[in-house]
């Protein structure tokens, strides 16, 4: 088909700095939607309801399960795409209808708070098109988006998501309070769809199509790097994860979320139990504090870290993880106030997401050039399990009489990371170079 210089619509992507900015912007808060949803207002309904914390920490983690494999979501993006529509845009659209048709769907079930299957179903088929959302516009960035622009869209990802956690949390967690589960999703699902409506009135490039039946055609640049071989891809980014200092790096990701999934778990059963919480007032203090960890992340975090270095900030940081934790299992008869834990949930949210941040740059360094972008994804989706298994240590250990136990684990996890940390020389984080790709083959995109 010809090239057609096809116009309707919003400038192309390709030709709009402001456009692109705003448009992951707005994706990587829709993305934060249904984190927020199921990480924060669904387990303080299920709590509301008499769950137990092992029926929490299930459905979290089923929320969790699908970014913990999201690699696999840029082998097939990258291999299956409508050119037409742009390398991204129809996963990027595709992704954001099915996370609406979950919500609807949700809206028509209307699961109750002990509906721990369901609930895990749901959270699951959601998470699962958010992540093929995630890694489709993380490409989209990639492939679109100058180097200095994809510095601060660094930033703008992480506050980006956890403005939309935020937000998702308190509105949907007083919706679910007043007016019952039904008109969660129902806000969740409107949202979303606001975002969806923006995402179709959009191009990549020039003379692309809005639609499958509308007028346009592939851009030659995309038809000309396509990839359609894989083995070699694959032999090249296993390799690479496995030089010594990516497989050093690799528990560090792995630990990175662990406090995060194991409080998401417990702390709405701590606060409705212990300190006397209602759903609202837990819900409403986790949301500010996600709120203020985002204007953190896209302020002074990323500052801090680029003047620090992802390295030297983790050594500063697991410790300081470690020591929070180990405040909270040794201040358990403070427990019962709500200073104490407001506290508790602002201070892990912020060192929660500086670390995220820190484990960003040393990620880079370690990628091989000739397969970055799919050895980064690998790191990601690495980072990313850690909250099932936060969430899998919580409800093993929260529901005797010593729940205490968990927060020890976690600072005994996090003192291990400091002292390894302190034991490798910043200038020796770094990868050794791999041959390029062979022409024609390529790498995939970079996602986080």
């Amino acid at each position: 088909m010809a090239f057609l210089p096809v116009t309707q619509g919003f400038l192309p992507l390709v030709e709009s700095p402001r456009l692109r900015m705003l448009t992951v912007f707005l994706f990587y808060v829709a993305q934060g939607i249904p984190l927020g949803f199921f990480y924060v207002a669904i387990p303080a309904y299920m709590a509301k309801s008499g769950a137990s914390p092992a029926q929490i920490a299930a459905v979290v983690g089923m929320t969790s399960l699908p970014w913990s494999l999201k690699l696999v979501n840029g082998f097939i993006i990258d291999r299956y795409a409508y050119l037409p529509m742009g390398r991204r845009r129809m996963w990027i659209v595709g992704a954001q209808s099915m996370i609406v048709l979950g919500c609807l769907l949700g809206l028509g079930l209307q699961p109750g708070g002990q509906d721990v299957f369901v609930l895990s179903c749901l959270a699951f088929a959601i998470s699962l098109a958010t992540t093929f959302q995630d890694v489709a516009i993380d490409s989209l960035a990639v492939d679109i988006m100058t180097e200095e622009e994809q510095a601060t869209a660094g930033g703008v990802m992480f506050g980006a998501q956890a403005l939309g956690m935020a937000g998702a949390g308190a509105i949907c967690g007083f919706l679910i309070q007043t007016y019952g589960i039904a008109a969660g999703f129902a806000a969740c699902a409107i949202g979303l769809a606001v975002v969806l409506a923006y995402g179709l009135a959009l191009r990549e490039r020039p003379g692309e199509k809005l639609t499958p039946w509308s007028e346009g055609a592939a851009h030659p640049r995309n038809v000309e790097i396509q990839i359609d071989a894989w083995l070699p891809l694959l032999k090249s980014s296993f390799r690479a994860i496995l030089l010594p200092m990516s497989l050093f790096f690799v528990p560090f990701l792995l630990i990175r979320a662990i406090p995060i999934g194991g409080t998401e778990a417990y702390y709405p059963v701590l606060t409705r139990e212990l300190t006397g919480w209602t759903m609202t007032d837990y819900t409403g203090v986790n949301a500010a504090a996600k709120l203020g960890s985002a204007v953190f992340a896209l302020t002074i975090g990323g500052w801090m870290v680029a003047k620090l270095g992802g390295q030297r900030a983790l050594a500063i940081l697991l410790p300081m993880m470690a020591a929070l934790m180990l405040v909270l299992g040794l201040g358990k008869p403070l427990w019962s106030d709500g200073g104490f834990m407001a506290l508790a949930i602002w201070s892990k949210e912020f060192i929660g997401i500086a670390i995220a941040t820190a484990t960003i740059p040393i990620a880079m360094r370690l990628c091989s050039p000739a397969v970055a972008a799919t050895q980064f994804t690998i790191y990601m989706a690495l980072a990313n399990f850690g909250r099932p298994i936060g969430a899998w240590l919580s409800g093993a250990t929260t529901g005797g009489p010593a729940p205490e136990i968990f927060f020890f684990l976690v600072a005994a996890i996090f003192s291990g990371g400091a002292a390894a940390i302190w034991l490798v020389k910043p200038a020796t984080v770094s990868a050794k170079v791999q041959p390029e790709a062979p022409r024609g083959i390529g790498t995939a995109p970079a996602e986080n």
